[in-house]
C-alpha cells in the first residue's frame, strides 16, 4: 500500500456522512491533482483539513 493509498483510506474513514461526491473530491485531491509537480494534499494534516472542510459542507 502506498502513502497515497493510506492517506485516502484514512480520509474515507474520517468522513462523517460519506457520499459518492465527497469520495470523488477526496480521490481527485489525493491522487490526481498536481501543482508544480507535487501533490498539494500529501500529509495527514492536510488531508484531515480537507476532510474537516467536507464534513462541514453538508
Amino acid at each position: 500500500m502506498t502513502k497515497r493509498d493510506r492517506l485516502y483510506n484514512k480520509a474515507i474513514s474520517l468522513i462523517e456522512s460519506s457520499t459518492p461526491h465527497k469520495e470523488s473530491i477526496l480521490y481527485h485531491n489525493i491522487y490526481s491533482l498536481k501543482v508544480d509537480g507535487g501533490y498539494p494534499f500529501s500529509s495527514e494534516k492536510e488531508v484531515r483539513e480537507l476532510v474537516n472542510f467536507l464534513n462541514s459542507y453538508d
